[in-house]
This record gives C-alpha cells, sequence and structure tokens, in this order.
C-alpha cells in the first residue's frame, strides 16, 4: 500500500500573517513555555486566552493580535480537524506559531537556515515601521507579490512547493516539540507517540493516495501502527524521505492568464490566475472544489456562486470578486483598488489599499499588515440561490452578526493608537486604516442568472429580506427601493405615448453614458456573450 505524506498548503496560506512580533524559534518557544506556565490548561476559552497572551506570555501579544490568532486558528481547528472553534488547543495556537516563521523572500538555497534563530526571517515584514504609510514595500502592494508561502505567490510553481518543503524538514523537530509540550529540544533518543504525531494534522496531512486521505495522519507511518511510539530521529528521517507537494490537490499555477480547475481527480483547487479586463462566471456549478485561488488579475470581475472552504485572493488590482459564500475563511492580501462581496465565517485583508469589503462574517474582519484606505460594508449580494449556498456552506444569516463587519479587529503596521483600532473619527478621511461606506451610497450587487422560459426578469427582486442589514442602511436600502417604485409609477402615468418614447430615450443616453463613464459596458458584453454561448451549447 502507498504512504503519502503532504503539506496543508490552506493552513499556511490563511494562517499566516504579520503582527507586530518578529517570530522566531526562540521566541515561538518561549512563547509556548510561558503560556503553559501561566495555566494547566490544554484547552482555553477566548476570554482566558486573550488575558493570558496579553499579560502572562513572553512576547506578549496585542488584544488585538490575540483576538485575531483566535479566530484564525479557531476556524482552522473547525475546518480541518474538526474540532470546536469555541475552545482553542494550545498547541495548536504553537504550531501557527511556528508557522509564521515562513518567508518567501528568503526561500532561495542560499539563505537555508543555517540556524533556527535565522531563517526564515521576518525582516521583511518591518514591524518597527512608525505608520502603514511608511510601508517597506514601495507603494503598491502588488510590488512585493504576495508574502504568503502558499499557492499566491510570483514565484515560480516550482519555488514555492520546494521552500515549503524545505521549511518543514528543517523546522519538523520543533513543531514535535511544540506537539510534545516539551520545553526543550527532543534528542535522537526521545520517542514521540502516535497521539503526538496526530497533532500534527493541522498543517499536515496523509493517504495511500493524494486523493484518498486517512483517518489520522499516524497511519502514514509503519511504526506507529505496529509500535505506537517511535524515535524521534528515525520519525524525523522517515519525514525528511516522504514529504511530499500534493500536485493533484494543490495545483500549481502557471502565470497563463487562464481560470481552471486543478488537474486533480477531484478537481478540489479552482485557480484563476494572471486575467485582465475580462469578467470570469463560475462555468461549474456543482463544482465541489475546496480552494478558490484568485491571483494576480487585473480589471476583472470574477463572480462565484458555490462556496469552497478556503478562498486566497492575492496580487490582484482593480477587481470586482462577487462569491455568495466561503465556508471557512476567506483571505484577501497584496492587493490594490479591489472591491469583495463575500460571506464567510472568517474574512482576513493583510497588505491591501484603497479597497472595499461588503461582508458578512460570524467573526470581527481582520485587518493586518500594511492595510489602509478601506471601506467597510454589510453584505449586499442578492442570489436567487444565496440560502442554498448559504447552507451548504454551514452558514445562515443571523441578526447577531448582522454588524460584526463594523468591528474589525485591526493588526496593522503602525503606531499603537492604529493597531489598537485603525478608524478615525471622519468617515471621509481615506488616511485612516479602515472607514464604513455611508448608508446612502450602500447599493446591492446582483449576481447575473440565466433567463428561464416565460420569465420576464432574471434577477431577483431586490428586498430587504435577502440580506441582513444593521437597521440604518436597511431604511436605506427601502428608501431606494421606494424612490425607484415612485419612478416606475411616474413613468406609468405618461400617457401620451411620444412623451414616453422621449423619456425612455434619455433614460437609455444617460444609461449608456454610465457605462461607458464606469467601464461595464464591457462587462455587459462579456456577460452578453457568456450568456450566448451557454445558449449555444445547450441547442447542441
Amino acid at each position: 500500500m502507498s504512504r503519502l505524506l503532504w503539506i496543508r498548503s490552506e493552513s499556511f496560506d490563511h494562517g499566516v500573517f504579520n503582527t507586530s512580533i518578529r517570530w522566531t524559534v526562540t521566541k515561538v518557544i518561549e512563547f509556548m513555555v510561558s503560556l503553559r506556565q501561566a495555566t494547566d490548561a490544554l484547552c482555553l476559552t477566548r476570554s482566558t486566552w486573550v488575558d493570558v497572551a496579553t499579560t502572562r506570555c513572553k512576547p506578549a501579544l496585542t488584544e488585538a493580535e490575540a483576538h485575531a490568532f483566535w479566530s484564525v486558528v479557531g476556524v482552522l481547528q473547525k475546518s480541518v480537524l474538526g474540532l470546536s472553534p469555541d475552545l482553542l488547543d494550545v498547541r495548536n495556537m504553537g504550531l501557527v506559531l511556528m508557522c509564521q516563521l515562513v518567508s518567501p523572500h528568503r526561500a532561495q538555497a542560499s539563505h537555508i537556515a543555517k540556524s533556527p534563530e535565522s531563517w526564515p526571517s521576518m525582516a521583511d515584514r518591518a514591524p518597527s515601521v512608525s505608520s502603514p504609510r511608511h510601508s517597506p514595500r514601495s507603494g503598491s502592494p502588488r510590488v512585493a507579490a504576495s508574502t504568503q508561502p502558499g499557492r499566491g505567490m510570483r514565484e515560480t510553481p516550482q519555488d514555492c512547493s520546494a521552500m515549503m518543503l524545505s521549511f518543514l524538514r528543517q523546522h519538523f523537530g520543533f513543531f514535535l516539540q511544540i506537539a510534545c509540550s516539551s520545553a526543550t529540544e527532543l534528542t535522537e533518543s526521545s520517542f514521540v507517540s502516535t497521539e503526538e504525531f496526530d497533532l500534527l494534522s493541522l498543517f499536515l496531512c496523509s493517504g495511500s493516495s493524494f486523493a484518498k486521505p486517512f483517518k489520522s495522519l499516524s497511519e502514514v507511518v509503519p511504526d506507529f501502527v505496529s509500535k505506537g511510539r517511535m524515535p524521534f530521529k528515525e520519525l524525523s528521517k522517515w519525514t525528511d524521505n516522504n514529504l511530499v507537494w500534493n500536485h493533484e490537490v494543490y495545483a500549481h499555477v502557471e502565470p497563463s492568464g487562464s481560470a481552471s480547475p486543478s488537474p486533480g481527480i477531484r478537481a478540489k483547487t479552482v485557480c484563476v490566475n494572471g486575467l485582465s479586463k475580462t469578467t470570469w462566471f463560475q462555468r461549474s456549478p456543482s463544482t465541489q472544489a475546496e480552494y478558490l485561488n484568485i491571483t494576480n488579475c487585473t480589471d476583472c470581475v470574477i463572480y462565484v456562486t458555490t462556496p469552497p472552504r478556503f478562498c486566497l485572493v492575492s496580487g490582484c488590482h482593480e477587481c470586482t470578486i462577487i462569491m455568495v459564500a466561503v465556508s471557512a475563511l476567506c483571505t484577501i492580501q497584496n492587493s490594490e483598488k479591489v472591491s469583495v462581496h463575500v460571506a464567510a465565517h472568517c474574512f482576513k485583508m493583510e497588505n491591501c489599499i484603497d479597497s472595499s469589503a461588503y461582508v458578512y462574517c460570524r467573526a470581527p474582519p481582520i485587518l493586518t499588515g500594511d492595510t489602509r484606505g478601506i471601506k467597510l460594508a454589510p453584505f449586499n449580494v442578492l442570489y436567487s440561490q444565496s440560502s442554498n449556498v448559504l447552507a451548504s456552506a454551514g452558514l445562515s444569516f443571523d441578526a447577531e452578526f448582522s454588524d460584526s463587519w463594523a468591528h474589525p479587529v485591526c493588526c496593522t503596521l503602525g503606531s499603537p493608537d492604529e493597531t489598537l483600532g485603525g478608524r478615525k473619527g471622519n468617515d471621509e478621511d481615506n488616511n485612516s486604516t479602515y472607514h464604513f461606506v455611508h448608508p446612502k451610497d450602500f447599493l446591492p450587487v446582483v449576481i447575473p442568472e440565466a433567463s428561464k422560459p416565460g420569465s420576464r426578469s432574471s434577477s431577483p427582486v431586490p428586498s430587504g429580506s435577502s440580506l441582513i442589514l444593521p437597521e440604518v442602511y436597511n431604511d436605506a436600502f427601502k428608501s431606494r427601493i421606494e424612490e425607484m417604485q415612485a419612478f416606475h409609477r411616474q413613468m406609468a402615468k405618461i400617457s401620451d405615448e411620444n412623451t414616453r418614447k422621449r423619456a425612455q430615450l434619455a433614460i437609455q443616453g444617460h444609461f449608456r453614458e454610465w457605462l461607458q463613464s464606469t467601464g461595464k459596458s464591457r462587462q455587459l458584453a462579456d456577460l452578453a456573450r457568456m450568456a450566448q454561448m451557454a445558449s449555444t451549447t445547450q441547442a447542441l
């Protein structure tokens, strides 16, 4: 029987982000030792975790960072391991902290670690800058491309996977040290139990094939199956020889300006990469893809109607991305002037500038790194199948979370006041980390749908009941609807045919001007072409 061991890329894609601390092996171990000294419990509630991490651990986290790590690790625990997000296993927290050491800017062979303290370095994240405006990235967040270690990078795919494999092999002993709750490094004679090795399931997976993972991670190692424990020296050697990259599930993407599913048997990854000045609509509404990667796109409109578990948007510029739901975590990184519309359990933005997020989420949005000029607003997507899509993602609109989007956790690089909360008093001040879309400017977006025989319209009727909005936005939305209804009544009262035609021509003229000035004429043409292709395919 084949035995394969591979990296879970999603834990690195979404679990690694900027904080004020330059994490090293020494600091992670010091943090975990102080954490275990502060509490005997392996599983902590949110309040206990925040209190201990901010006051009794070394190095101490800020309150915002503690909340951010809690949300991210909680979602990873639930989605990857099936554990409750209400209790945090401190060992899983330690594993995610160790993952923070990954830095793709030093992935070249000449920089591979000679000591655990020096590689991978976090120097490129420059936590000591005085303000997000003093970014080390020289302006646009797309200059340095992605800072994440996973699949959203501009380095060649082979460099990405090779860097990840090198990092895991180099630091495997430290990950096991955390899993074993050891204050000192494991020696060659130390033994690792099946249970301790299984704790690495947060970022490792195993199986008889890439498409058939084992129930437990330890099933991949013969000695664990037969003996229940294994010397660290032998386990480290076995892992070094057998750790591989899963090319079927975590597909590499070449910069070809394409959008396609991965070549894997189950097409678990959909990659939208390198598109420019176009509209992309998910062509396979029944796809069961678990990972959606939108990378290096420019001036595009992207529609996604089925819920992936994880969505990574990286290196995009002037794009509108409309998604109904993401069942676990949606990360937007190193992007500029993007507008994202999504419902997700957890939503995170890192190194993003002058962008908008219309979100519904159970946990407050997380803003990290050099992020500034962000517009936040409630989720505004209208789609006839929204309830079904949300249900399949394990989500539902709950009034309790209707304003979670308005209370982001800010871990942005900068002064202490910006770290604790980046919003300034004036909503029109674009120099703040974030501000809110004014209710009078709030509008829904509609996902286009194919017309059904006998129907006059394919679009859902805008209704306050189809969205969960704070009262002030709901009132403004209803006012917009009433305004349009009043306009329709006014048009219906025009009895003279010539006057009606002149009014219609004037409206059409203004509409064409609006399409041209906003650039939406291309989007409309793209959608019309897609509809024509779809009808032609059905006719065949």
